[in-house]
């Protein structure tokens, strides 16, 4: 299919439709003429989805739901005329840091995303803890990293962050951290990948955000 006649397809499926849904037909096109002018080969609805909710438009879910039909045939005519790939490939679903790290040769930068990895995996825990502590009503007190690091509560005492313990905290929801992996918060505070994936759960955010204040 020509690029005048994706033009055309786009302008059968105006036709007739209720205003808000030729304007997310329109988007979506743009879009998908982004894609392309990038150079990119993905035109899954995940991706597609995503690009058009930061902009106002279908999500996701969406474009896949039976109202979407459209959506989806304008994204799949696109696809096809610009030789990309309308579904992400997957044999096996990925665990967080294989979806991370799919598409990434170089060692040294794997190694690197490992190490954030680990780091997140290392705040969550601490939430965790948080969270218990907090179930028991104690105080907990964020040290301005006068502390000694191998300081450790006593039973009546408060347990105490360091300053880089608060930092990593809030590294794992800076607006640098989600715009780098392409992660969203959604109202229940939890983390989602662009695919919707929920990387960390209910309250997540906001925990930390009490934390670090």
């Amino acid at each position: 299919m020509a690029k005048t006649d994706l033009t055309q397809f786009l302008e059968a499926l105006c036709e007739g439709v209720h205003p808000r849904t030729e304007a997310s037909l329109r988007l979506i096109f743009a879009i998908c003429r982004e894609q392309e002018e990038r150079g990119s080969a993905d035109y899954s609805v995940a991706t597609i989805g995503r690009l058009s909710a930061e902009r106002g438009g279908p999500s996701a879910p969406a474009i896949r739901n039976k109202t979407g039909e459209k959506y989806r045939a304008l994204i799949s005519a696109y696809a096809e005329q610009a030789g990309g790939q309308k579904k992400k490939r997957a044999v096996c679903r990925p665990s967080v840091s294989e979806e991370l790290l799919e598409g990434i040769a170089d060692p040294v930068l794997r190694t690197r995303i490992n190490l954030l990895l680990a780091d997140l995996e290392a705040t969550r825990a601490q939430l965790l803890a948080a969270r218990h502590i907090a179930a028991q009503k104690a105080v907990l007190v964020l040290s301005d990293g006068t502390q000694p690091q191998e300081h450790v509560a006593t039973a009546n005492e408060p347990p105490i962050l360091t300053t880089q313990e608060r930092k990593a905290l809030a590294t794992a929801i800076s607006d640098k951290t989600l715009d780098h992996w392409g992660w969203t918060i959604d109202k229940s505070a939890r983390v989602l990948t662009d695919s919707g994936q929920v990387l960390f759960g209910v309250g997540f955010v906001s925990a930390i955000r009490k934390i670090v204040g």
